[in-house]
């Protein structure tokens, strides 16, 4: 089954199987495994392993065991009921006031500085920025097709991933990309529209820790912000100007708007401010008439 895999999901089993699973049990005959010995396994990696990883770790285990029931290797599934550590609750991703977003877009250098553009007002991932060729770009719209991923080109992350993302009516991500035109010694309908010195995709690490960091601290903004934030801005922007959150959802190349709602979107503090002062207004009537002062956001 492992040409069918996508390729992030075979890099995730090749770690985990040959940095834990096989060393263990690679010796022992499927038939032969059992249940309690599994959750002994997994409970002696706690807490010692992230509870994401240990997840992980059993996901790949119980892929690999399902495949073996469906091909009646084994009769049942033996990791099916090892219980798994509690996940931890996910840090709050970071939504920087607007003008902060505006303030790390201009303090930053090239490509990253286009980069984030195209998460804020486009709503790409990095991986798929890195993938993007000349082919795809045209005259009001970016079709997104694969993208880069650990070292490796692939498939969109689902398929609701591939899609076509508006040019925006006043030229700011036609402006980027024909700066990077001008910029660019690879002007091929195939070749990369950000790339390396050598002309093959960057690498978003190394643009995450050289430039996006540096310009994070340098500006005093929350240390955990990093590429996918700006994903969550985008989608928090879309909800604070009336967008349907289906509009958004198919920008975003989500599968569902539960993802896109429950997941990417947040507030901003002075929107709540808003919403408090308009709803108090209902009942002390007097401060309708009143205008309501502007904030900043």
């Amino acid at each position: 089954m492992w040409p069918l895999l996508k390729n992030s999901t075979r890099i995730s089993y090749d770690y985990h199987f040959d940095t834990y699973i096989l060393p263990k049990w690679g010796s022992r005959k499927l038939t032969k495994l059992r249940t309690i010995e599994l959750q002994d396994f997994f409970n002696s990696f706690s807490p010692r392993l992230a509870s994401k990883t240990i997840r992980n770790m059993h996901g790949c285990l119980r892929a690999l065991l399902n495949q073996g029931k469906a091909w009646e290797l084994v009769r049942a599934n033996p990791a099916q009921g090892v219980r798994l550590p509690r996940k931890k609750a996910r840090k709050p991703p970071v939504v920087l006031a607007k003008q902060d977003i505006r303030r790390v877009i201009e303090g930053l250098r090239e490509p990253t500085k286009s980069l984030v553009t195209l998460m804020v007002v486009g709503s790409l991932r990095v991986g798929e920025i890195a993938a993007l060729r000349w082919e795809r770009i045209h005259p009001d719209r970016i079709e997104i097709v694969e993208r880069f991923y650990e070292g490796e080109f692939d498939d969109t992350k689902t398929d609701a991933g591939r899609r076509s993302v508006p040019l925006d009516s006043h030229g700011i991500l036609r402006g980027v990309l024909d700066a990077a035109w001008q910029r660019s010694k690879h002007r091929n309908p195939g070749d990369l529209v950000f790339t390396n010195a050598k002309g093959g995709p960057v690498n978003r690490r190394n643009l995450l820790r050289r430039q996006l960091k540096p310009t994070i601290k340098k500006l005093g903004l929350p240390a955990s912000t990093d590429f996918r934030s700006f994903r969550t801005m985008h989608s928090s922007l879309m909800s604070s100007i009336g967008v349907r959150p289906e509009v958004t959802r198919d920008n975003m190349g989500h599968a569902n708007v539960d993802v896109t709602q429950n997941v990417y979107n947040r507030t901003w503090w002075e929107e709540r401010v808003e919403a408090v002062s308009m709803a108090a207004a209902t009942v002390w009537r007097e401060f309708l008439a009143q205008p309501v002062p502007a904030t900043r956001m």
